[in-house]
C-alpha cells in the first residue's frame, strides 16, 4: 500500500501543485482492496477524503491521524517555542506517531525531474509510450 501511494503520488507530482508553492501539504484518503490472494490494489485517491467520527474507531483514528499529519508536515517548518527551546529531534517527535510521510517532493526532487512530461496530457508517460509513439510518428510520415 505504502509503495503504490508513493508511486501515485509521483506520478501526479507536477500536476497536484504546478506553482511549487513552498511549504504546502494535503492529506489525501486512498481507497485500497485486498482480493482473496492477498493481492493489494488501489481503488482510488481522494482529494477531499471523508473526516467524518462516524464510528468509535474512526473517532480515534481520524483526530489522530490529522494530528500526527501535522507533526510530520509542519513542526519540522514552524516548530512551537517549547520544542525550538528544546531542540527535540524529529525521531523523538515521530515517537508517538504511528503515521507516516511517504512522499516528500524535496526528498523526491532529483527523481522527479528526470521524468518524461506529455505536454498534450500534463501527465507522466512511461518510456514504453514513448517509444510507442516515436513508432508511429515514423510510420506516419512514410
Amino acid at each position: 500500500m505504502k509503495q503504490l501511494a508513493q508511486e501515485s503520488m509521483r506520478a501526479v507530482s507536477r500536476k497536484i501543485d504546478p506553482d511549487r508553492k513552498a511549504y504546502s501539504c494535503e492529506i489525501f484518503g486512498y481507497d485500497f482492496m485486498i482480493d482473496e490472494d492477498f493481492n493489494v490494489w488501489m481503488i482510488e485517491v481522494n482529494t477531499n477524503p471523508c473526516f467524518e467520527l462516524s464510528s468509535p474507531y474512526l473517532a480515534r483514528l481520524i483526530p489522530a491521524m490529522v494530528e500526527n499529519a501535522l507533526k510530520i508536515a509542519v513542526d519540522p517548518v514552524f516548530p512551537t517555542p517549547a520544542r525550538a527551546k528544546q531542540q527535540e529531534t524529529l525521531s523523538a517527535r515521530r515517537q508517538d506517531n504511528r503515521f507516516e510521510l511517504v512522499f516528500n517532493e524535496r526528498e523526491d526532487a532529483a527523481e522527479l525531474k528526470n521524468l518524461p512530461i506529455d505536454d498534450t496530457m500534463n501527465g507522466i508517460i512511461e518510456e514504453e509510450e514513448m517509444e510507442e509513439e516515436g513508432s508511429d510518428i515514423e510510420e506516419e510520415e512514410d
